[in-house]
């Protein structure tokens, strides 16, 4: 499909990953190019895979949180956007992580057709 995202999704939860994983890989226009639960090896999944957008929580592991993600990705040439899904989103990190770079902010739980909508705006 010529509009077909390509997205990479990270969260330290691995139920609740595979869960999101699962339910956008359903969706027509989007492909799913990796996963993780750690926030280097999600950067190496960036730099190689050259996703469209980025789904993560804040809390990752592996010596690289959500803010760190966000500081590699700005320095990227070409940045996908970043969807943060999070249970921890709170006004100061919302604000910390958009000046980041951050596009869009989306509160676990929820519905996982929300966070299809959002990659598609």
């Amino acid at each position: 499909m010529e509009n077909t995202k390509r997205i990479v999704g990270a969260d330290t939860g691995t139920e609740f990953r595979k869960s999101l994983i699962r339910a956008l890989a359903e969706e027509p226009d989007f492909q799913i190019v990796g996963e993780t639960g750690d926030g280097t090896e999600l950067m190496n999944l960036v730099r190689q895979e050259r996703p469209d957008a980025v789904v993560m929580d804040m809390v990752l592991t592996g010596g690289m949180d959500g803010m760190d993600v966000l500081d590699a990705i700005s320095r990227l040439p070409e940045r996908p956007r970043v969807l943060i899904l999070s249970g921890y989103i709170k006004g100061s990190v919302v604000d910390a992580a958009a000046a980041k770079g951050a596009d869009f902010f989306v509160t676990k739980p929820c519905r996982l057709t929300v966070v299809a909508e959002r990659l598609r705006q």
